[in-house]
């Protein structure tokens, strides 16, 4: 018996048994209505249909022998007492129509008894062979939920409605596979391809910037100011290009989780960050405990940097980050990264948004005044959902933001 959500309230269905016991008793049960059917049609047929005639048996006296110089030998036992049938103990006798009717009652509802059991045993049997298929369908179903759409379920045998079923499923998962794919590699190729004009229009205002500082003769300043701001916005075209490339990078990349500590890779991510934090005037402080998790290194140092990253660049003057890690609750129970910072006011509608592409507090990451590229949160999301972990993003009533990354245990260490 199980449950499952419901779609429309968000609650739990009542329990039912699975299908394979339905089908079962199912089963049984029409068996066994069969047979109290025909059951039924014998016991009225021998009811009304016959004449029963039942003969008196015949008797043998017992003699006893005489006595020497006694009595003459007597019939019976004792003397005036008429001699009576002998019948063997393991005989079942039938004197009248009613003793067989019921007789014929008793042992219908013995077969009934049996055939139910039978009937039991027999319909699990046959249902768990029938419904075999849908198992390997259930359990490709779940692989491609956790993002393993490579899996096929290749069921072989005739032809009927679970074998369709079990070929079409596999056509959806390669078209799915196909399509995934081909977003993932457009993503990465454009990126890529975007990188290298970027890199180079850098080159080239980073010299004109150069000689403009280096002329003899006086420049306007707004060609000076004109060139800043080329330089500002083909910087933020490169990160948003490499985040871009990152962001496709983190499922195309095959997994190797490792068992390690996240709190040396949070001490790095907030020294690799100090700078920046310095120049914005943004307080950094760290409360980095051991916390051990199954994961895949260089993206556990890329969710850390982005968590951090995102808090002290989203921030006011003046503010405040706190990053913290720590072991969950009981022994063998993950690792629980928060990130807390100060900042603007925050509604919730723009938290449930953040973790799309592009999008931040202030608005979309398009705007001309826009600080970073937007994919900061969708970088953490994505690697999140790679592990498996639980990311919740709250709003402080105070300004700021408070974002939650609860990954699963760690799998025991080996001998």
């Amino acid at each position: 018996m199980r449950s499952a959500p419901d779609a429309a309230g968000g609650g739990t269905r009542r329990y039912r048994a699975t299908l394979r016991t339905r089908l079962a008793l199912t089963y049984s049960a029409l068996l066994t209505g069969a047979g109290v059917i025909l059951l039924a049609v014998v016991y009225v047929f021998m009811r009304f249909v016959p004449t029963y005639e039942f003969a008196a048996e015949a008797t043998t006296p017992s003699v006893v022998a005489p006595e020497p110089g006694g009595a003459p030998p007597m019939l019976g036992g004792d003397v005036g007492e008429p001699a009576t049938p002998s019948t063997p103990a393991s005989e079942l006798l039938v004197a009248s129509s009613e003793q067989l009717l019921n007789l014929l009652l008793l042992a219908s509802l013995v077969v009934l008894i049996v055939l139910a059991i039978v009937g039991i045993a027999v319909g699990w049997a046959v249902a768990g062979r029938m419904l075999r298929p849908l198992q390997y369908v259930n359990a490709a179903a779940h692989r491609a939920a956790q993002g393993d759409l490579g899996h096929r379920i290749g069921l072989v045998g005739p032809r009927d409605e679970l074998s369709e079923l079990a070929a079409n499923f596999d056509t959806m998962l390669a078209q799915l596979e196909r399509s995934f794919e081909a977003s993932r590699r457009f993503a990465a190729n454009a990126s890529h391809e975007l990188l290298t004009p970027l890199a180079t229009s850098r080159a080239m205002l980073d010299v004109a910037i150069e000689q403009h500082a280096r002329a003899v003769a006086p420049r306007p300043g707004a060609e000076l100011e004109l060139l800043e701001r080329l330089r500002a916005m083909n910087e933020r075209s490169i990160e948003t290009a490499g985040a871009l490339l990152e962001l496709a990078r983190i499922d195309a990349t095959s997994r190797h989780p490792e068992r390690i500590d996240l709190a040396p890779l949070l001490r790095e991510a907030v020294a690799d960050l100090a700078d920046e934090a310095a120049v914005r005037g943004v307080r950094v402080t760290v409360d980095a405990a051991p916390a051990f998790a199954d994961v895949e290194p260089v993206l556990a140092r890329q969710l850390l940097d982005n968590l951090v990253h995102n808090a002290i660049r989203h921030n006011i003057e003046g503010g405040w980050v706190t990053a913290s890690v720590r072991a969950g609750a009981g022994a063998g129970s993950g690792a629980v990264v928060m990130v807390e910072n100060s900042g603007e006011l925050v509604d919730a509608a723009t938290v449930r948004s953040l973790t799309e592409p592009f999008v931040r507090a202030a608005g979309r990451a398009s705007a001309p005044s826009a600080s970073g590229h937007g994919l900061g949160l969708s970088i953490v999301a994505a690697i999140a959902e790679r592990f498996r972990a639980r990311l919740r993003l709250e709003a402080r009533a105070e300004g700021g933001m408070l974002v939650r990354v609860e990954l699963a245990p760690s799998a025991p260490a080996g001998p």
